[in-house]
């Protein structure tokens, strides 16, 4: 678990050396970074105050499921964990998808320097439930997807900025 004494001035890995894999905290938590350093851009499109699950359907290392949370609190991200039994429930809302949906968004991502071509949006790829699903027990806490999306979103395309593997390459 991260708090928000590690979370900020993280400077992206420079090197393929330093390359993250995704999915893995170390991944989230350079992202919670990144917002964190860029504080002037996020100021910009408000507070967001959740906790985002991201959850990869197919990221463990059994072929199960892996979801890490996101804790975001006005314009910084707090706290960076892989979600452990105890945190169930500690969700606002969760966005669950196959780790090839993942990657299929962050290269577009990083091809578009930091900017999805408009079908590998958040809003997008979540909009009809498919290949995204946008879950949570409340409504009103799975609401806050949706007030917050683009700070989300912000906070997704700053993954451009992180040289990132996946499994298998």
């Amino acid at each position: 678990m991260s708090t928000m004494e590690t979370l900020g001035n993280k400077a992206a890995p420079e090197s393929p050396a330093a390359a993250l894999l995704f999915p893995s905290v170390g991944w989230f938590e350079a992202l919670a970074g990144l917002m964190n350093d860029d504080r002037e851009t996020h100021e910009h499109l408000g507070f967001i105050d959740c906790v985002a699950q991201f959850t990869v359907l197919d990221g463990a290392a059994d072929g199960g499921p892996v979801a890490y949370q996101i804790t975001f609190e006005e314009i910084q991200a707090t706290d960076v964990r892989e979600v452990k039994p105890e945190d169930a429930g500690r969700e606002s809302f969760a966005l669950e998808a196959t780790k090839a949906t993942w990657r299929e968004m962050i290269e577009n991502i990083s091809a578009g320097g930091g900017r999805p071509d408009l079908e590998h949006t958040l809003n997008a790829l979540s909009h009809i439930g498919t290949p995204i699903a946008l879950t949570g027990s409340d409504p009103l806490e799975r609401d806050c997807y949706f007030r917050f999306n683009q700070s989300l979103q912000q906070f997704v395309n700053a993954s451009a900025q992180l040289p990132t593997v996946f499994d298998g390459d």
